[in-house]
């Protein structure tokens, strides 16, 4: 049922950048005990060594990564942070569970805590590209932190955007800042350095479409596209009008001789024409020729 799947969504946290080796389902629900009773818990991104299935099961990737996990057949040379969910029983414990985001450490790791569907705000975010394919959120973070002065709680939280298989960095990500007057300030990082690599830092309201950006996306984007259509109407016009002047030009007026070119009055190349001419005349001289010896007569008995 859609209206179940809504409420269950609507009383389910995500939680990010927990330490591989020591999360499981219990200690993930431990963690939010006392922000109201859990209903369930879920873990997901474990990076899993791979493990050979039953012929019949060949292939099944879900199946594949469930017996690695309950076999322990980890991978942490990959990366050494995953990603969970927490299901509440109340929805008003989502609101409590939220304010353990960068405040909560887990053997190291300051963990982000956000509702199910990710908060997404461009007037508070930068996009970082050039990232190197070992980077991790909890080291961009303090990266930014330090680099703009400011303290780790004011970065809400940073997305790292990852190949599904791999599990490594694709090159760029997200930084979400707590406030938009804090956008400038992580502008300044742009070109610094980053394990070893440059980064690039701009600004991401383009990337994303707010508020404003979908009450306002129909009608740009139809107003666009008939202003496109104008313009190639337009175009298919000017071009259309040119070779109908360039034919009137060239075309000779009734009766007219046409006029030698520069390159037969120079003795240069024939027209297609005279070349023609020149060739079936050739022809009719050869042919003569034969006549004239005999060839080509039928011989009497």
């Amino acid at each position: 049922n859609s209206s179940d799947d809504k409420n269950e969504e609507e009383r389910t946290i995500f939680v990010g950048n927990l330490p591989l080796g020591s999360t499981t389902r219990k200690s993930l629900a431990a963690l939010f005990k006392d922000c109201g009773p859990v209903a369930s818990t879920r873990i997901r991104s474990v990076p899993v060594k791979g493990v050979k299935l039953p012929q019949d099961r060949a292939g099944d990737q879900k199946l594949m990564k469930k017996v690695c996990v309950n076999t322990n057949q980890i991978d942490e040379s990959l990366k050494n942070t995953i990603q969970g969910y927490v299901v509440f029983k109340n929805v008003d414990s989502v609101t409590k569970a939220l304010e353990k985001n960068n405040v909560v450490v887990v053997d190291g790791m300051r963990i982000r805590v956000d509702r199910a569907t990710p908060t997404v705000d461009p007037a508070r975010s930068v996009f970082v590209g050039g990232l190197p394919y070992g980077a991790e959120e909890s080291s961009l973070q303090e990266h930014f932190a330090k680099g703009c002065g400011m303290e780790v709680g004011d970065i809400e939280g940073v997305r790292i955007v990852r190949d599904k298989e791999t599990f490594q960095c694709k090159g760029f990500g997200y930084v979400l800042l707590r406030e938009k007057t804090m956008v400038p300030i992580a502008l300044k990082m742009h070109e610094s350095t980053y394990m070893n690599k440059t980064t690039r830092v701009l600004v991401c309201g383009k990337r994303f479409k707010g508020k404003k950006g979908q009450q306002g996306a129909a009608k740009p984007k139809y107003k666009a596209s008939q202003e496109k259509e104008k313009v190639t109407i337009g175009a298919f016009r000017r071009i259309i009008a040119k070779q109908q002047k360039e034919a009137v030009q060239t075309q000779r007026k009734r009766g007219e001789k046409k006029k030698p070119t520069a390159a037969k009055a120079g003795g240069g190349r024939l027209s297609k024409r005279a070349a023609i001419d020149k060739k079936v005349e050739k022809k009719v001289k050869k042919l003569q020729k034969r006549i004239s010896k005999g060839m080509g007569k039928t011989k009497r008995g």
